[in-house]
Formats: structure tokens, C-alpha cells, sequence
């Protein structure tokens, strides 16, 4: 059907698009820009209004970026894109990576537990809840477009730039669970975007890094990757992101021997986005700062190259693109078309999601809370429990060492309450993070239970989704005592447990390490919640490859 849709709800206030005929040129190219609020926007407000009256941009991004945690708070985000929108002579769309909610990119908000949980829980229901809570606290900033979700598939098992991001690897599972989270985030009033075409996940390397490659064949990539994007577009998500991958099975164009990345590709964002998937909406490039385009141009060039290919608005150039742009038109090496074709396009989503303010629900906190608290619990999922090791009892095994096993300090930090959580229920613990392998016999006799909480998520810190350094030496101490006092639960990447903590007697995956999993994760220790959860991935096989296609899944 390929329609906007979104059910009203109580304006506030709302201002009517201008006629695009009485725009001069360069308040149309303007139109095609997202500035990063945190970088561009200056904080005086009397230079936010110049700088609107000299750049009318189409659209700001607010808060943290998903490559790492947000530290503006909600009520600094809050109070500099009112001060934007009262600048911006055209209504203005607001961005923000809620993928996971609001709470890791903008502090004050909720963290929702990652995709991959609502992968595990396979419900479609829960799934439109989260969009509905993504959208409900991203009101309360003032965003109306929310970069999301990731529509691609976790295929690679070290895929770093996918990872938990991902809803699974399996399109016919995750496809219902992308509609149902779209649609309950554009009925509350929010845009969404369908990220990252034509499809991450199969190459284990990041964008942010270098440009990376989708080697699928035709006919795989439409029955996966494919799919995915077809049933997002024809069920009329408002946005589509393009990435900086190629996907060489639909491109002819080759520099230096190399099909280029998808942001600058014709044959990948008109021909196979708007052409043949019929893609109607907005098309949004992923940011130009990401080494995956530095590569292979400069931001400014490479943003009027992208948009020349086809994309209608682009992430982070920098304002001399609007310049560069209409020098482009004006000389006619970009046709004034392909302008119109864009300011269609944003018009359309703008007047759906941009002209009123968003609406702001009493209930969006408490209604975000007890959303990621049902994402956690149904999200659980026992990967064995060999000897009827769980549930673990206080009166029984009072003493537990917990061994914080991941490279994020943040994350490590986390684990605090998950101590806490035990204690409060009269377990005695410990948390450390690196154990040597000559130490920890000692440390192991004198508890009765070890809990290793194995956390790695993409992006924290950048490089594959595995373990290393000291996090590696702990697992060598794991596999040194994976006797009966061991457990193992993985607050990340769903692989890790079952490849290196295969021999212990206990192992849960909880997908991440947000307060909502944690106190899953203890509720099932416990015996108080009966994991339901079941892998969105599969891990058995993905330790050796036996063709260069496995590395495709």
C-alpha cells in the first residue's frame, strides 16, 4: 500500500507547510540537510536564529549518536530543539537513534533492552509496545523521527556494526516483529526509518571503519535482506537509510575494481530502493563522517553525490553542501528534478509527522518502564541447566563470586545492580572483573556459585564482537573450572556463551546488560521467572566456516 499512515492525536500546535514555489533555490536545497545538533547548532539563541535564517535546514539530530552513549540530558535536548523549531521557518524534522528507546542516547529517558530481546521474545504485539514506548518518551525531547529500527539481519556472528542491534538472522522471523514495531511507532505520531540498505549483517566489519560488503546472490538477498525492506516499504514506513555497503549482485559500477557503498550508488538507491522496491518515502543517507564514505570521498562531495544518485535528505555533511548543491542545479550538472522529486518526498513526510507538535502522553515513562520490564522477562532464554543447577537458593549456596566479563566499563559499572538485586534477596557476593588463571582457584573455593556475566555489544568499544585482552583471560579461567559451581549468562552478543561456556553446567542469554535485563536475569537465577525466550540466532555451526558462502550464514 506504501502510505503514510499515523492515527491523530491532541495538537498543540500546528503550522502549515509553505508553498514550495514561493522558495528560492536555496531555501529548497536547505530542505535536503540534517544537522547534528550537538556539533552545528550553536547554544545562544539568538545565533540559533541566524543560523536558521541563513541555513533553513530540513531537519536536526538530537542526542547521542548509537556508536556511543548520549551525555546531554533530556531537558538540555528538550530545550534546544524548541529553541530550533520556533527558529526553523518550516516545520522541522527532529531525529534521534531510538532503536533501543530513548535512555542510552539521551540520559533522563528509558533504556529499552536491544532489539535482539524482542527477537527472542518473537512476539508481534510486544514488538508494536516498544515502537508505541520509543516513540511516547522520544515526545518528550520533541523528536518526530526516530532512526529506526535496524531492518537488517544478523548473519555474521561478529558483525560489529549489527550485533544486538539486530532484531535475528532469520527474515521470516523478524519481518512481523519490524511491522508491528513500525506500526506502533508511526500511530504515535513518529516517523520511522528502516536501516540500513541494502542490508548489513553479513560482513563482520563496521561502516564507522570501512566500507563494507553484502556478497550475497540476487536471489539470496531477495528472499533475505530483500524481503525485509519490501515488507517495511509496502506496509508505508516513512523512511528508508542507506549505508555505506555495496551489494555487488546489483551493481555494474566498480572504482578501483570495488562496487562503491550504497549512499553513492544510482543503481542501488533509485534503481533497486525506489525502482524496483517502489520505495515512496524519504530517503536518508547514513552519516558522512563514518569511514565506510571518507574512503572513498570527501563528506561534502560525497553528500551532492548521494543525493544526485537519489537519496532526498543527507546525515552530517556540513553546511557547505547547500552551496555546493545549488551550484550543482544552477549549473546543471544535477537536474532541478531530482530536487523536486526530494522536497516531494520530505513535504509528504513532514506534513504527516512535522506541522504539530509531538504529542506528549502523561504515561510515556511509567508506559516505557513497564514495556522494557516485559521485553526483559519474556526475552530470557535457558540455553541448558544441566544437574538442575537453577534455580539458585540462598539457604544453599549463599556465596557467590560474580566475574564481570566485558571491555565496557560502563557496562561493567552496571552489574552493581545486579549485585545488589541477590543481596537483596540473601545471597552473599563479589563482583570482580579480571581474574587471572593462577588466582582463581582459590577465588572459586571459597564460594559456592560462580556467575560469569558476559557482556559485548557493538560499538563498545569498536572492533568485532568478540572478546579479548582481559576479558579473553577470563575466559581461559572459565574453561580452566567450568565444574559444578558455574554459571554463565550473556548480557550481549548472543554467541559468546554458547561457544566459550559450553561445558558449564548453567548458561542463560539475556541480550543486554540495561537495568530491565539484569533484574531478569536474577529473577531467573532465582526460580521466580521461568525463561521463555528463544534464540533469534543460530550459533550451532557458525565456529568454522566450510565454504566462503558461511561466512554469509
Amino acid at each position: 500500500m506504501n502510505e503514510l499512515t499515523v492515527t491523530p492525536g491532541s495538537v498543540l500546535r500546528k503550522t502549515a507547510m509553505p508553498a514550495r514555489d514561493d522558495m528560492d533555490l536555496r531555501a529548497k536545497v536547505a530542505q535536503l540537510l540534517v544537522v547534528h545538533l550537538s556539533r552545528d547548532i550553536p547554544v545562544s539563541p539568538g545565533e540559533v536564529e541566524a543560523l536558521f535564517d541563513r541555513y533553513p535546514v530540513g531537519a536536526i539530530f538530537a542526542g547521542g549518536e548509537v556508536i556511543e552513549d548520549g551525555s546531554n540530558s533530556l531537558a538540555f535536548v528538550r530545550e534546544q530543539v524548541e529553541r530550533c523549531r520556533r527558529a526553523s521557518p518550516i516545520p522541522l524534522l527532529v531525529s534521534a537513534d531510538l532503536e533501543n528507546g530513548g535512555g542510552d542516547v539521551i540520559p533522563g529517558l528509558t533504556p529499552l533492552p536491544f532489539p535482539m530481546a524482542l527477537g527472542a521474545a518473537n512476539d508481534s504485539a510486544l514488538a508494536r509496545k516498544y515502537g508505541q514506548a520509543c516513540a511516547r518518551e522520544g515526545a518528550l525531547a520533541g523528536i518526530n523521527w526516530a532512526l529506526a529500527p535496524m531492518a537488517d539481519l544478523n548473519l555474521h556472528p561478529l558483525s560489529s556494526n549489527v550485533g544486538t542491534r539486530a532484531f535475528g538472522d532469520s527474515a521470516v522471523r523478524v519481518t512481523p516483529l519490524l511491522e508491528a514495531f513500525v506500526a506502533g511507532m508511526q500511530d504515535e505520531g513518529m516517523a520511522a526509518c528502516a536501516k540500513t540498505f541494502p542490508g548489513d549483517g553479513s560482513d563482520y566489519r563496521d561502516q564507522h571503519l570501512v566500507c563494507t560488503e553484502n556478497r550475497l546472490s540476487r536471489e539470496d538477498w531477495e528472499a533475505s535482506y530483500g524481503h525485509v525492506f519490501q515488507s517495511l516499504i509496502d506496509r508505508g514506513v516513512a523512511s528508508v537509510m542507506t549505508g555505506h555497503l555495496s551489494l555487488a549482485a546489483f551493481q555494474q559500477e566498480r572504482e578501483h575494481g570495488l562496487p562503491p557503498p550504497c549512499t553513492i550508488s544510482r543503481e542501488l538507491t533509485t534503481g533497486l530502493l525506489k525502482e524496483t522496491l517502489g520505495f515512496k518515502g524519504v530517503v536518508v543517507t547514513d552519516a558522512f563522517g563514518m569511514g565506510g564514505i571518507r574512503s572513498w570521498r570527501d563528506p561534502v562531495e560525497g553528500a551532492v553525490e548521494a543525493f544526485a544518485a537519489g537519496a532526498d535528505m543527507v546525515l552530517w555533511p556540513g553546511l557547505a553542501f547547500i552551496d555546493r548543491v545549488v551550484e550543482a542545479i544552477t549549473s546543471g550538472s544535477i537536474p532541478e528534478s531530482r530536487l523536486e522529486d526530494a522536497l516531494e518526498r520530505i513535504w509528504r513526510m513532514k506534513e504527516v509527522f512535522a506541522v504539530a507538535d509531538p504529542v506528549v502522553c502523561d504515561d510515556a515513562t511509567p508506559f516505557a518502564e513497564a514495556v522494557a520490564r516485559e521485553t526483559a522477562d519474556r526475552a530470557v532464554t535457558l540455553l541448558w541447566n544441566r544437574n538442575r543447577m537453577l534455580p539458585l537458593r540462598a539457604d544453599e549456596t549463599p556465596r557467590l563470586l560474580l566475574v564481570g566479563t566485558t571491555p565496557h566499563e560502563k557496562a561493567f559499572q552496571r552489574f552493581a545492580l545486579l549485585k545488589k538485586s541477590l543481596e537483596d534477596r540473601g545471597f552473599e557476593t563479589a563482583l570482580v572483573r579480571h581474574i587471572k588463571p593462577e588466582e582463581i582457584q582459590a577465588m572459586f573455593d571459597a564460594v559456592d556459585r560462580v556467575i560469569f556475566l558476559v557482556e559485548r555489544q557493538f560499538h563498545r568499544p569498536l572492533g568485532p564482537m568478540e572478546l579479548f585482552g582481559e576479558e579473553a583471560r577470563n575466559l581461559w579461567s572459565a574453561c580452566m573450572h567450568a565444574g559444578e559451581k558455574t554459571v554463565a549468562i550473556g548480557f550481549g552478543s548472543p554467541y559468546l556463551v554458547p561457544w566459550y561456556f559450553d561445558r558449564v553446567p548453567a548458561a542463560l542469554n539475556v541480550y543486554s546488560a540495561v537495568p530491565a535485563c539484569q533484574a531478569a536475569a536474577v529473577r531467573a537465577l532465582t526460580g521466580e521467572l521461568e525463561p521463555r525466550g528463544t534464540m533469534p540466532v543460530s550459533w550451532e555451526g557458525r565456529t568454522s566456516i566450510r565454504s566462503l558462502g558461511d561466512l554469509c550464514g
